[in-house]
């Protein structure tokens, strides 16, 4: 049985997927060291691997994650037990990297310490500004397929938060804040019995100062110099503000003329891959001026009782402020957003030029051969 189980829970947004590639890919430096990152398999895919554990935690805490059918639960419950038995046989500490388990709560998070069966486990939990990751959250949000302006995002969100934190830890649609209320985190974890919960915080760019300070966290300088792909930064290149509306509007056409998800997340892909190989791309997405106000209040309130509870940060707490004045860029101009409408065009238009033939044609074909 694993001897220390270290929890990373996210957040979403702060560079939990980079620190999973370099994790997986150094996985056996650190058997060398005494640590496991469990191999964890995604079993509705032919049993490929994948350099995460949160697929494999829906196989045991389900709909516990609003975006978690029951179908989805009970297909991923071979991937948990696949993965509790590597915990099981681990003699030393086992790293296990799951971003969504930052917005279970509590009666999850005891479920989940129960299931794993260590009196030793840490929590560490990678953060930044609110005020950068809100822009991230909703890029990835038209990604996934939605079409909501910035704006609207961030009402919505306001919404969700003046219900309180007693709506917010027990509603489970309010997941969003559950994670991203940093001090309410550390406190739901901490009060779940674990023995250790630390924030380690990133500046965004480079990764690999987030890197260095997680490796020190975990007590691995031997890992400092590990060193990412090229592949991995090409393939993780973010969207600019006027592709991610180009996104959304198209996302908007393809709901409501009732595309299959398959096709329309086809087409996106095309899209987004087209996109980051631009040479003129636009500039970042940044806060609505007029709730730079707002989200700056939302920053210093979670830091303000972060502070107050003692937490353990690693790095630099200014990375988690956010200074609305400091708040750099603009709406995209009609000319940006033109160009990505292009560039989607072009995207669009090759994918369907190397699509094979229908079947149809081949069914009218075949009639008329002997």
């Amino acid at each position: 049985m694993a001897s220390k189980i270290i929890l990373h829970i996210g957040l979403q947004k702060s560079g939990t997927t980079f620190l999973q590639h370099m994790l997986y890919d150094n996985r056996d430096v650190l058997a060398e060291a005494g640590f496991c990152y469990p191999v964890s398999l995604d079993w509705g895919k032919g049993k490929r691997t994948v350099p995460n554990h949160e697929w494999s935690s829906y196989g045991l805490l389900g709909t516990e994650f609003p975006w978690v059918s029951k179908r989805r639960a009970a297909n991923k419950a071979a991937a948990w037990q696949a993965l509790a038995d590597q915990v099981a046989t681990w003699p030393g500490t086992v790293l296990l990297s799951a971003e969504a388990l930052s917005v279970i709560r509590a009666p999850a998070i005891g479920r989940l310490l129960d299931a794993l069966g260590c009196d030793d486990v840490e929590v560490l939990v990678t953060a930044r500004s609110l005020g950068r990751s809100l822009p991230s959250l909703w890029q990835q949000h038209v990604r996934n397929g939605k079409y909501t302006g910035f704006e609207r995002y961030l009402e919505s969100l306001a919404e969700w938060r003046e219900r309180g934190p007693d709506y917010i830890e027990s509603d489970p649609d309010s997941h969003l804040w559950r994670a991203f209320v940093l001090s309410g985190l550390v406190r739901r974890w901490s009060a779940a019995g674990v023995n250790r919960v630390r924030a380690v915080t990133t500046p965004g760019r480079p990764p690999e100062v987030l890197w260095h300070r997680f490796v020190e966290a975990l007590g691995l300088p031997q890992l400092a110099q590990a060193e990412p792909t090229q592949e991995w930064h090409r393939a993780h290149a973010g969207l600019t503000a006027p592709e991610t509306l180009v996104l959304a509007s198209l996302n908007r056409l393809l709901n409501e003329n009732r595309w299959k998800q398959r096709d329309a997340d086809r087409l996106r892909d095309a899209v987004t891959e087209r996109f980051q190989t631009r040479e003129e791309r636009g500039g970042k997405i940044v806060i609505p001026p007029e709730w730079r106000p707002t989200v700056a209040e939302w920053n210093r309130e979670d830091l303000s009782a972060l502070s107050g509870m003692g937490a353990e940060i690693l790095g630099d707490i200014a990375d988690l402020r956010y200074d609305p004045d400091g708040e750099s860029g603009s709406a995209p101009t009609a000319e940006e957003t033109g160009r990505a409408g292009a560039d989607a065009l072009f995207a669009a238009v090759g994918l369907r030029l190397n699509e094979p033939a229908p079947k149809r044609k081949v069914r009218a074909v075949r009639r008329i051969l002997p």
